[in-house]
């Protein structure tokens, strides 16, 4: 094609120089470029160089013969460095271009890059104007010769260009987008995000660590997904990023030479990336030939960043692989695989995004949250920067309602609360409201009567959404003049010019999206009174597209109508029965919406039953997800308290974990109160646990607290623990309590009769304080299970724990695992002796040694009811002839671990010698010891153990010699029913 292209081409140049007598050299030169085939790739584009800059494609405009030849002899003039001697030719002028550092010089002629471009006469006196833009427009102004290729040409230029429109007009932000000189620097306004990164939830410290992340091998991953609820602050991330390459302030972005933001809802899913870039970010009469910078992107794709905002408002919602652009290739990895890529998108959206047609591993996901605590305090404090009692006034209202404080953590409600709190330092407490007083603000700043073109608005608003390419621009057509003239001074909608190649014209917008949806919802809310047939085909269009995708309108739909809201919760019944639960997407949505309609009419009862059952489990719901749920319950708590709580009574298990209670205390007290038949209680790292207990029904048996930091509070709570006198298991791990903490907490378990068991493992503040505590241990006398595991105890602390539960005579079980006991057992082994009752016996990892077993084994010989002894983790290598015959006073053992015990072959032939007098032994890990080479050595000894049902050699790097030994030392136990497992 392209040779076809370049015998086309030589024939015209010597048609067009037998036309205009064009010199016999000049010839030669256009011909030689045509077969080097670097120089042009179209046919088109070479007749283009020489013909006007405006395009024309008439030969006629072509440059005089005449000037060629003089530029070509003005041209060996140029000479030093300073004033350049030129000869002008009429009609024409020479742009020269200062040479960037780095710069590659011209392979084609071998001489510098003149752009050229022949002037029209003009009858004014003003001198001839350059086809080049400069400052936000364009190139740079000519200075110097510059010694670059034409791609890098194009390069530098859209560099510049790019650089001063992102430093210029994309600098400033809206603080009021309806307010047009309510302005800021995007510096002054902008707040870090909390940016969390996969599915383990790791912090990023800024957005230079998704660009920096990689992949097992230590690949770059160059695409990164970035998903988060609507007005998060996504738009302000990728309009701080592009400010930030603009004026050098990032060192990961100047890596990228070129950096492209660009807004998904003016793209269709065919878009080319270069023609998005010329019609959307560039001047319209910039200078930069597409082509060639085409050609830089595409030899060098690293140099190149790619923002794309919005994909879930891209112009289609019908994606079809065969229509996809440059655009969505690259996002789907066909073309340009070197550039990086970061697109936006609503959760709505990811798995559309996310899929094979699109983006596939590797890939970076990250969730972009919004604000934290701390953010929202930055961000308030920089918008009322005059006025700090305002800023100070409405940060102390946002932190008294959980409600505010979770809507906060968007942006866009942020901005909104301070624009209200400005004008009468009030708030409502629903995103609907929220909306609803902004746009009367808006209108009442025109003084313009907000309700007036609602309807209409939001008729077309709706069209939009359900539209097949869900448009989110439309034209003035769309709308009656008058109501448009009036939207427009608001500035609920926006005007802008929308150019694709070289036609333009007017793009009617919401400001933002969610302002889209609030208006469609309020059109769609007067259809159910207006035409409730048409409602309800609506609403059900809605729910057959995914009802996730149209979030924001349910729930505006829903904002304070009782009607509407009970209409949509049958409609999520009917549509998604098997989606409704607290852990799901879809029923969260479901509870959203009827958190905005803040009802005093349950649901369907269906639908209470699809949340309510018997197992009430909640598991990492952020601050809005649990205002939602929290809300609900409370409701069907409160509503059904007159006919006995028939649906929270049923509750049985309540597994709470990694909430944040805070701000919901007394909501969840009504709750609890509610679920007056709950047997099993369980929280994990949830804030604020401690002042629930309190609000627990008394009868409730099981009570499990974890990773919650206690520490120094148990004075506060621990009298509630003697009102559940029904309580048979307390665990209260990884808590932070401290030697104090257990003193009170183990005083007021004294009254509770029916404790069984008892876990504080984790407290690692615990070593050397059981004088403290541990008499106070004497009064649990129905204790069967006590765990001290991890509790950094060392061996006095032992003596004294052992000396008091001697008095205990139910004890079966107690473990000690993980705490540093090496050496110490002649301080408290001969205690052990009084457990008569002890039946299993943890002391994994505690670093004992063969003198510390000896001792132990010793005194366990003296306890009749001991079946399981767990030694794993000791340091026992080489001692085992040392302390194993003791082990034969074990007669009661089931069994014995001695995992990870640095045992040798030698060891294991002792310690099998002396277990096969132990009739009950059926099970024996001795995994993680390195017997490698060793089996013949005690196979034959293992061979006595006639009661073995579970031999236990993990990663033991037996030889395949070892494990033919094995297999057949052992075949008679294996006939008998004996498992032995060599893998995990």
């Amino acid at each position: 094609m392209k040779e076809a292209i370049r015998a086309s081409l030589q024939t015209d140049i010597i048609k067009m120089a037998e036309q205009d007598e064009m010199m016999p050299t000049q010839v030669a030169e256009r011909q030689e470029q045509v077969a080097d085939g670097d120089c042009v790739e179209t046919h088109d584009q070479a007749l283009a160089l020489m013909r006007r800059p405006d395009n024309q494609d008439q030969t006629t405009d072509m440059m005089p013969v005449a000037a060629v030849n003089q530029l070509q002899q003005s041209v060996h003039q140029i000479s030093g460095s300073g004033h350049v001697p030129i000869f002008n030719p009429k009609d024409c002028t020479i742009n020269i271009y200062q040479s960037k550092d780095g710069a590659h010089a011209s392979h084609h002629s071998g001489h510098p890059s003149v752009d050229i471009s022949e002037n029209p006469p003009s009858t004014s006196q003003q001198p001839p104007t350059s086809h080049v833009a400069s400052g936000a427009q364009g190139c740079s102004t000519p200075k110097k010769m510059k010694l670059d290729s034409p791609a890098q040409d194009a390069a530098d230029c859209c560099e510049d260009a790019l650089k001063s429109y992102y430093r210029g007009k994309g600098g400033f932000v809206k603080v009021l987008p309806w307010v047009g000189d309510d302005r800021k620097h995007i510096t002054e306004i902008y707040t870090k995000l909390q940016l969390i990164l996969g599915k383990d939830s790791v912090k990023l410290a800024s957005y230079d660590d998704i660009l920096q992340c990689k992949t097992k091998e230590g690949d770059p991953i160059l695409i990164a997904v970035l998903t988060g609820l609507a007005g998060r602050g996504k738009t302000t991330l990728f309009d701080k990023m592009a400010y930030d390459w603009a004026v050098g302030s990032s060192q990961v972005l100047r890596k990228y030479k070129l950096v492209f933001l660009l807004k998904m809802y003016a793209l269709e899913q065919s878009s080319d990336l270069v023609d998005a870039v010329f019609d959307k970010i560039l001047a319209k009469d910039v200078s930069i030939e597409r082509g060639a910078l085409d050609m830089f992107i595409k030899n060098s794709p690293g140099s190149v960043l790619v923002l794309l905002d919005g994909f879930d408002e891209l112009m289609t919602t019908s994606l079809c692989e065969s229509s996809f652009g440059s655009i969505l290739e690259i996002l789907s990895g066909k073309v340009l695989r070197g550039c990086t890529v970061l697109v936006t998108t609503r959760p709505s959206h990811f798995d559309r995004l996310v899929s094979e047609e699109l983006v596939q591993d590797p890939f970076t996901h990250v969730e972009v949250i919004g604000f934290s605590r701390k953010d929202v305090t930055e961000y308030v404090n920089k918008f009322y920067t005059a006025e700090p009692d305002k800023a100070k006034g409405l940060l102390k209202k946002i932190r008294s309602s959980g409600v505010l404080s979770a809507l906060a953590a968007s942006p866009m409600l942020l901005l909104l609360m301070c624009v209200l709190w400005r004008e009468d330092c009030t708030l409502p407490e629903t995103m609907t409201c929220l909306y609803r007083n902004g746009v009367l603000y808006i209108f009442k700043r025109k003084s313009l009567d907000s309700a007036k073109d609602m309807i209409e608005i939001g008729k077309v608003a709706l069209h939009g959404l359900l539209s097949q390419d869900q448009s989110l621009s439309f034209k003035e057509s769309d709308f009656k003049s008058i109501v448009l003239e009036r939207a427009l001074k608001a500035g609920i909608l926006t005007k802008q010019t929308d150019r694709k190649g070289l036609q333009t014209h007017n793009c009617i917008q919401f400001f933002h999206k969610t302002f889209q949806e609030f208006y469609a919802a309020a059109y769609l809310q007067s259809l159910l009174k207006a035409d409730p047939e048409k409602f309800h085909k609506i609403l059900n269009e809605i729910m057959s597209k995914g009802a996730r995708t149209f979030e924001y309108l349910l729930r505006f739909c829903c904002g304070d109508n009782e009607a509407c809201t009970y209409e949509i919760m049958k409609e999520f019944q009917l549509t998604y029965p098997k989606k409704l639960s607290f852990k799901s997407k879809m029923g969260q949505l479901a509870l959203h919406c009827f958190f905005e309609g803040q009802s005093k009419r349950l649901p369907p009862e269906e639908f209470i039953h699809s949340f309510i059952t018997d197992e009430f489990r909640i598991h990492r719901l952020d601050r809005d997800c649990l205002n939602s749920v929290i809300y609900f319950v409370k409701c069907v708590a409160e509503q059904t308290k007159d006919s006995g709580n028939a649906y929270l009574a049923k509750v049985h298990t309540l597994h709470v974990r990694f909430c944040q209670w805070t701000w919901f205390i007394e909501e969840l007290a009504v709750i609890l109160c509610a679920m007056t038949n709950l047997r099993d209680v369980s929280f994990m790292n949830n804030a604020d646990t401690a002042k629930l207990l309190r609000h627990l029904p008394n009868l409730v048996p099981k009570l499990r607290i974890f990773g919650t930091d206690l520490g120094g509070t148990a004075a506060s709570w621990c009298m509630h623990l003697k009102q559940l006198k029904s309580l048979t298991k307390l665990v209260l791990s990884e808590c932070s309590l401290n030697g104090q903490d257990i003193k009170q907490i183990a005083e007021s378990l004294g009254d509770l009769p029916n404790l069984v068991e008892l876990s504080l493992e984790l407290n690692n503040d615990l070593g050397g304080t059981a004088a403290l505590w541990c008499t106070h241990l004497k009064q649990l006398k129905s204790l069967t299970k006590l765990d001290l595991g991890h509790c950094s105890l060392n061996g006095q602390d032992m003596k004294q724990i052992a000396e008091s539960l001697r008095d205990l005579t139910n004890l079966g079980e107690l473990s000690l695992t993980g705490n540093n006991l090496g050496g110490t057992a002649a301080l408290w082994c001969m205690h052990l002796k009084q457990l008569k009752s002890l039946t299993k016996l943890e002391l994994s990892r505690c670093s004992l040694n063969g003198q510390d077993i000896k001792q132990i084994a010793e005194s366990l010989g003296d306890l009749p009811n001991l079946v399981e002894l767990s030694l794993c983790s000791s340091k026992l290598g080489g001692t085992a002839a040392f302390w194993c015959m003791h082990l034969k006073q074990l007669k009661s053992l089931t069994k014995l671990n001695l995992g990870e015990c640095s045992l040798n072959g030698q060891d294991i032939k002792h310690v099998a010698e002396s277990l096969r007098d132990l009739p009950n032994l059926g099970e024996l890990n001795l995994s993680y010891n390195n017997l490698g080479g060793t089996a013949a050595l005690w196979c034959m000894e293992v061979k006595q153990l006639l009661h073995l049902q579970w031999l236990y050699l993990i990663d033991c790097h037996l030889t395949e010699e070892d494990k033919n030994h094995i297999d057949e030392s052992l075949s008679d136990l294996k006939k008998n029913g004996l498992v032995i497992r060599t893998y995990r």
